[in-house]
């Protein structure tokens, strides 16, 4: 919250644990701010409108319900008396909160104005569609505030980490890339302890014994913490920004980076809900899972606040402009003049013949020419080796 009263940011991208807050602080309020200190419209961006229904009686009602600013609430239309939300809602003291969602087309993004956008869920909304002949969701929703200029606009961003292409870990690594550093209780550097900084569980023989052994030690001189000391340094922690530092008078070094988003990041050691026994605990059972895979998803971006790093057997996902690079001008089923002969591959199934026709050139290397697939009768005629 400092950061962002600081001014000097337009943009704020922010992702933590879940079940901390995220939302809360990431989210809602940054809106309710806007709306009601502020006296300003507000789009907020969303995956689809049955969330948006969600996110109004879930998240935001119940905290303006508890609020100064309960009073403001509408007494009639969307949002009152439990009704539905379709588009928006306006608050007694004429500020509105828009939805937008991924859904629907183009258009129904295109004819808004406003200068401050919170989307929640960006992972979700960061592609286009087939059909769409404009950019991305989200790009489509910030467009919204181009008439108040790079600096005078407000985005806030939230979602939490998914894969590493994923949009809100982009938009961290690509603004401040801001993290946590707090002392340490024993040697007073400012540190940052990361999920491989918690240890004391790996040998563990149950669960119960994990969690008893389960510490955080110190990056820097590898000394163990009590929960106590966690607590207690956090109480000294600092805010630093890609290419900064922290002496041990707690003086933060280093320049400022020339960006205009804010890529804010907590993670577990932060998390004030969860002991080091909670963590050790998880991950003792994480590591002897039968879905091992959906286990480590699980800790790494639920847990610890990284983005899930595919088995290498994963299928990569294919890209517009990877493709366009393998492809050329040579037309299907024409032989190349360059070509000195011709290969033809055929995999022989019970059901089908799956053949390729490669035309090969003066080097080692050729081009596919032909391919296809033809049906086998293999009831009819029989199967022979």
């Amino acid at each position: 919250f400092d950061e962002i009263d600081s001014g000097r940011w337009s943009r704020v991208a922010a992702t933590g644990p879940t079940q901390n807050g995220k939302t809360l602080m990431c989210y809602v309020a940054p809106v309710l701010y806007h709306l009601f200190e502020i006296g300003e419209t507000v789009i907020v961006g969303l995956p689809s409108m049955d969330m948006a229904n969600d996110k109004w009686t879930e998240d935001f009602l119940p905290v303006i319900e508890a609020s100064e600013y309960r009073d403001l609430l509408p007494t009639s239309g969307e949002g009152s008396r439990g009704g539905q939300v379709k588009r928006g809602i306006r608050f007694r003291n004429g500020s509105t909160m828009r939805f937008m969602t991924a859904g629907g087309n183009d258009k129904k993004r295109a004819a808004y104005t406003s200068r401050v956008v919170a989307i929640t869920e960006v992972d979700g909304m960061d592609e286009s569609s087939e059909t769409s002949r404009e950019a991305d969701k989200i790009e489509q929703i910030e467009s919204r505030t181009r008439a108040f200029g790079r600096r005078g606009k407000r985005i806030y961003l939230e979602c939490t980490t998914s894969i590493e292409r994923g949009r809100i870990w982009q938009e961290l690594k690509k603004g401040t890339d801001s993290r946590i550093l707090r002392p340490c209780p024993k040697c007073a550097e400012y540190v940052a302890p990361e999920r491989e900084h918690l240890v004391g569980w790996e040998d563990a023989e149950s669960e119960e014994a994990a969690a008893i052994n389960a510490r955080f030690s110190c990056p820097s001189c590898a000394e163990l913490w009590s929960d106590e000391d966690r607590i207690e340094s956090a109480r000294k922690a600092v805010l630093v920004h890609a290419g900064q530092e922290v002496t041990k008078d707690g003086v933060t070094v280093g320049p400022i980076p020339q960006t205009q988003t804010l890529g804010f990041r907590w993670s577990a050691v932060d998390n004030p809900f969860v002991t080091a026994g909670d963590l050790g605990a998880e991950e003792w059972l994480a590591a002897r899972s039968r879905d091992r895979e959906n286990a480590e998803k699980k800790m790494r971006q639920f847990v610890w606040t990284m983005p899930y790093d595919p088995p290498e057997i994963e299928l990569t996902p294919l890209e517009a402009e990877d493709i366009e690079k393998r492809s050329s001008d040579l037309k299907k089923g024409i032989v190349p003049d360059d070509a000195v002969g011709i290969t033809i591959g055929i995999d022989t199934g019970k059901r089908a013949l799956h053949w390729t026709v490669v035309a090969v050139g003066q080097g080692s290397g050729g081009r596919v020419i032909e391919y296809g697939r033809q049906p086998v009768l293999s009831d009819k005629l029989g199967v022979k080796r």
